[in-house]
């Protein structure tokens, strides 16, 4: 590269710091990715074992899961409405099927923020290869003593 003309290397260098952009915001999008499929997880569990509150009575002993590890006995006491955390520490009882309901409305909003994420790092992979062409064309047309081609050729 030190036989190049300052304008290549100015390009590539451009072209590189533009490539470790597109990859930064790559990876922000994978995390949020991430976040999202275990949100996801915890909201189809929570609906369906909402829906199977529909098998049991007031009274019946359940195992009460304290995190992945551990579980205590417990007795149902109402078997028809479930308490819901609706946002700002704010939970409010609800009757079975609402509450499913907006589980449900809460886990399509989640996949479609899923879907718009992957669409945009499909985008961004597309972009940082389109530039990963352009710096080894630079590159190679260097190389050969050529004139680079033009920006997006």
């Amino acid at each position: 590269m030190n036989q190049m003309p300052q304008s290549a290397r100015d390009r590539i260098n451009l072209l590189i710091s533009a490539s470790k952009e597109y990859e930064a915001q790559a990876e922000q999008i994978q995390m949020q990715l991430e976040l999202i499929g275990q949100s996801m997880a915890a909201t189809r569990i929570t609906g369906e074992t909402i829906e199977q509150l529909k098998d049991l009575q007031d009274g019946q002993e359940i195992l009460l899961p304290l995190g992945n590890l551990a579980f205590i006995k417990a007795k149902i006491m109402d078997s028809s409405n479930v308490i819901v955390n609706v946002g700002a520490s704010i939970n409010i009882e609800k009757p079975n099927d609402k509450a499913k309901e907006d589980i449900d409305k809460r886990l399509e909003e989640l996949t479609k923020s899923q879907m718009q994420l992957r669409q945009a790092l499909q985008q961004i992979i597309q972009k940082v290869q389109q530039i990963r062409n352009e710096i080894e064309k630079v590159a190679t047309a260097m190389q050969q003593g050529q004139q680079p081609p033009a920006v997006g050729s």
